[in-house]
């Protein structure tokens, strides 16, 4: 299976599993952690602007192939949570 690619920078995205409490509940999503890219980097002050401070956002994409934003709180957020092989069990 091909990796999927940002399509804001063009960085393959990494494989995370959402957590199972969440209205993802365990699926696969694909995030985009180039901390160059352009939607992350700009993300930021977006949010600032809009008076939700000390957030920004990276670009995800779901199993179906919509992308949209992954609120997170540092360039380091969610980095651990990249699943390390290709298969779950």
């Amino acid at each position: 299976m091909s990796k999927s690619k940002c399509p804001h920078c063009g960085a393959e995205m990494d494989p995370i599993e959402m957590p199972l409490e969440s209205s993802w509940g365990g699926e696969i999503h694909h995030v985009c952690f180039n901390d160059e890219c352009c939607y992350f980097k700009s993300s930021w002050t977006a949010l600032e602007n809009q008076g939700i401070e000390q957030t920004g956002y990276r670009c995800r994409m779901d199993p179906r192939g919509a992308s949209g934003p992954m609120a997170v709180w540092s360039s380091d957020a969610l980095k651990d949570q990249v699943c390390k092989s290709g298969s779950q069990s």
